[in-house]
């Protein structure tokens, strides 16, 4: 039996380097289109284009994933079957699942693998990138937070000041919620201080209303409100917050608690998170998927046909599980439900139909 796994997965391995090699040669030819273009509008190389491509691919070939492993499973099957290996393994009394969990257990193994190594390489990758093009576009995020709030620097001809804030207004992204502004003059001393109960950022100022003002040692005075002017717009506080794909899984956690500590809607971080700790489940109902077509007991349809409803019934899986998880991130579903009823649904609908028609 040892000897059988590990020839199995050794041709379950090689189709799936073979169509990983089929869909990455069109994923960075894609992408490489997609990045020239991006060059030419500021001016940049072909060589610039070819580094974005590569700093993307990562998680470009993470999104393929589950039709590279529902290819090479169809491919992989269907071969064993032309070669009458699977009939002589039948005929030596292994049951289909005994020699489908050599493929599901590397299946799941190596998902894991992707999830813990490749996934935070390339979330990495992806925020070198996104740096880049704000450098390139010139539209950077001004803002930083951690667990104790949001801070943000404004430097300019009229004053120079540091902001915190302990949160942002969860009904609006413009408005800061408990601010205390330090002054500072020219020279970096310190000038005066306001605390503030709350900051409406308004068409290039900052409107602090009920505010104290401390200046050294004398009593603080009141002010009902304080205008400062900044370069600070609601699209770069918008941005200041990251994409879910440029933070890598075991950054994910921490980053999730900041920014609800922040005030920030988090839905579409907790759906990330959730959909790649439900990945191998995924990937294993993709295997499922395809060897329900794809095994010569009880498959009725010629090569074509099978090629064609594992195609069918892969990318239905993989839209049904595009569109619940996108309910996860509007908030609509849990994002644990949204990220792994749909992979969990499709692995007992395969189980259930082998068993039928392979156990009776």
């Amino acid at each position: 039996m040892k000897a059988l796994n590990k020839y199995l997965i050794g041709r379950f391995s090689v189709w799936l380097l073979v169509v990983l090699a089929g869909f990455g040669a069109v994923a960075v030819l894609g992408d490489f289109l997609e990045m020239l273009s991006f060059a030419n509008r500021f001016d940049l190389s072909p060589g610039a284009a070819i580094g974005f491509t590569l700093q993307r691919l990562p998680l470009i070939i993470l999104d393929f994933l589950p039709f590279i492993f529902l290819f090479g499973t169809v491919f992989c099957l269907l071969r064993l079957s032309q070669t009458q290996e699977l009939a002589v393994i039948r005929a030596a009394g292994l049951s289909v699942w005994q020699f489908l969990t050599p493929l599901l257990v590397f299946t799941f193994i190596t998902a894991s693998l992707v999830i813990a190594v490749l996934e935070p390489i390339g979330a990495r990758s992806m925020a070198s990138f996104s740096a880049k093009q704000a450098e390139v576009t010139g539209i950077k995020a001004k803002l930083s937070f951690s667990t104790d709030g949001i801070w943000f620097r404004e430097t300019n001809e009229q004053n120079n000041y540091i902001v915190h804030s302990q949160k942002l207004d969860p009904q609006d992204a413009a408005r800061l919620l408990n601010v205390s502004v330090t002054l500072i003059e020219a020279d970096g001393t310190f000038h005066r201080q306001l605390e503030a109960g709350s900051a409406q950022l308004f068409n290039g100022v900052f409107i602090l209303q009920d505010v104290k003002i401390f200046t050294g040692t004398q009593l603080p005075q009141s002010q009902e409100q304080v205008i400062l002017p900044t370069q600070l717009t609601l699209a770069s506080i918008q941005n200041s917050f990251k994409p879910p794909r440029t933070i890598g899984l075991w950054k994910l956690p921490t980053y999730i608690d900041q920014a609800r500590a922040a005030g920030m809607d988090v839905s579409r971080h907790e759906a990330h998170f959730q959909s790649l700790l439900a990945l191998p489940i995924l990937l294993l109902s993709m295997v499922m998927v395809a060897a329900c077509f794809s095994l010569p007991t009880g498959r009725i349809f010629s090569t074509s046909q099978t090629l064609g409803f594992s195609v069918l019934c892969g990318f239905i899986l993989f839209l049904v599980n595009d569109v619940i998880g996108l309910m996860g991130e509007l908030n609509i579903l849990p994002a644990i439900m949204a990220s792994w009823m749909p992979a969990l649904i499709a692995l007992l609908l395969s189980v259930s139909y082998l068993l039928t028609t392979e156990d009776g």
